[in-house]
């Protein structure tokens, strides 16, 4: 099956609970993954840092970004709940100029 992995997120966990945010986050995309049929959730460590993560969704159907995202909102907006919110930078990656 071919699948359209896109980067829907960009995070920034400031302080010391970039290790709380990591596991939590992870949870979380199983926790979407085990309710969702259409987009698997995926979190990923940017190596050579502690602090910066990458959120990626997977759609087994072709979708653009700004699609994708949309649906992608819920989860989006739960990511910002998981540490206080002055410890969190959230990037969203919207669809690139053409």
């Amino acid at each position: 099956m071919e699948t359209n992995e896109k980067l829907i997120a960009g995070v920034e966990i400031g302080g010391d609970k970039a290790t709380q945010f990591w596991a939590r986050a992870d949870d979380l995309a199983q926790a979407y993954n085990e309710k969702s049929t259409d987009i698997v959730y995926s979190v990923k460590k940017l190596p050579d840092s502690d602090n910066l993560f990458h959120f990626f969704a997977t759609s087994k159907e072709e979708m653009t970004q700004e699609t994708l995202l949309e649906c992608s909102r819920e989860f989006l907006d739960e990511l910002l709940t998981l540490v206080p919110s002055e410890c969190v930078r959230i990037s969203v990656v919207g669809p690139k100029a053409g």
